[in-house]
């Protein structure tokens, strides 16, 4: 509840000091800004509409939201600056002023690559460690294949937690793939060139429509999308509102519709001053992901390693798990050397057994490098296990022959 209160705030601070500018003195812009809450349709929503209630009963609407205390600290401590200064436009709140959300991001860039440390120690050790269990038959091979989806939970779940957090800030993305990096940054081209035409004096639909014209050729991603929309607009098949509804089913992201549903209120509330509210928005957008630069910086000095990794876990554990037959002799025969060569040469390879240490490792091997190839976002990961699977059936089965030969 608080992140999401978090994420709209800069939207609402923006909003906010738009319908400040544009009211007459006289107007109430304490109830304005009631009014404005209510229509966000934050968590807090409820407590805003009992608000208006007991203001058309009666009450002084300063009054109730002194006693308001919302579950973000940010948030609470707005509502405290603007009562203090009687909601007055003169008073110039700093909209761009570090918030919970930033401090919390910078925390976890501090941290990130701690946490990745220990991706890598279980993502290692895990499949090295059940080896030399197996092998020394500490566990049962049955219990070893049960224990695959468990490992394979854990890490999804510290990749989600310490890696692909989702950080709520409205110009980072939760997926920063380099096609999804290229979109945003498409459309944030898109809403600037349309800022800058709305700053002329023109409709919303034909700021649209030069701003599509200014920037054809730079669009790659987005290019159908918006072209499908310019079509409609020149026979008149659609309005503003219609493009920006358009706009969110095609872009499916919380993201774009935070600031889409923010644009679109810019402008049904005085277009000419939606231009310079625009560009606030943009600058949080490229704060935002100045931060998001960093993470980037991090992730990019892990690939090295998760490379290393990748290539030598398969070598190590082929080597070692191809060396079944052996540990299984040492183990039936450490009373008596002697009487190795009595053993029952079917039970010690059999097949199932084979077959079962096979797929206890190359799952868990695929399984590592899945999560691995995530925290870099490697987009050809099949290409990539496929190789180190290749490598783990090789050396598997060139120490397996060797060790069946010494024997």
């Amino acid at each position: 509840m608080e992140t999401k209160i978090n994420t709209i705030l800069y939207l609402i601070k923006i909003d906010f000091s738009l319908i400040q500018k544009t009211l007459k003195n006289n107007a109430d812009s304490c109830v304005n800004f009631i009014k404005l809450i209510k229509e966000y349709q934050l968590p807090i929503f409820g407590n805003f509409k009992y608000i208006l209630k007991r203001i058309h009963e009666g009450y002084k609407p300063e009054d109730e939201l002194f006693e308001l205390l919302s579950p973000s600290k940010d948030f609470n401590q707005y509502l405290r600056h603007l009562l203090i200064n009687n909601f007055d436009n003169r008073y110039e709140i700093d909209e761009f002023k570090e918030g919970t959300l930033e401090k919390n991001f910078k925390v976890y860039l501090r941290e990130i690559q701690s946490k990745i440390s220990i991706i890598f120690f279980i993502g290692i050790f895990f499949p090295i460690g059940l080896c030399f269990l197996i092998l020394f038959q500490v566990i049962d091979l049955i219990i070893a294949v049960l224990l695959i989806p468990f490992f394979l939970y854990i890490l999804n779940f510290l990749c989600r937690k310490y890696v692909k957090k989702n950080t709520y800030l409205i110009g980072v993305l939760k997926e920063y793939s380099s096609l999804e990096k290229k979109k945003f940054n498409e459309f944030l081209l898109f809403l600037e060139s349309f800022a800058i035409n709305l700053k002329n004096n023109i409709s919303p639909e034909r700021a649209f429509l030069k701003s599509y014209t200014q920037n054809k050729n730079l669009f790659v991603v987005l290019n159908q999308t918006i072209k499908s929309q310019i079509s409609s607009l020149l026979n008149f098949k659609c309005s503003f509102h219609d493009m920006i509804q358009f706009f969110k089913l095609e872009l499916k992201s919380m993201r774009y519709n935070i600031i889409l549903d923010a644009i679109e209120k810019f402008v049904a509330e005085n277009a000419n001053y939606s231009s310079t509210k625009i560009f606030e928005i943009l600058h949080v957008v490229h704060k935002h992901q100045e931060l998001e630069k960093k993470r980037e910086v991090v992730i990019k000095g892990e690939k090295f390693k998760i490379f290393f990794f990748l290539f030598l876990l398969p070598l190590l554990i082929g080597t070692i798990s191809g060396m079944f037959p052996f540990f299984v002799l040492i183990t039936s025969n450490i009373n008596s050397i002697t009487s190795a060569s009595l053993i029952d040469f079917s039970n010690l390879i059999s097949i199932y057994n084979i077959f079962l240490i096979f797929f206890v490792f190359i799952s868990s091997l695929s399984i590592t490098s899945i999560n691995f190839l995530k925290i870099i976002n490697i987009q050809k990961k099949f290409l990539i296990i496929l190789i180190s699977n290749l490598l783990f059936i090789l050396t598997f089965l060139i120490s397996f022959t060797n060790i069946l030969n010494l024997i």
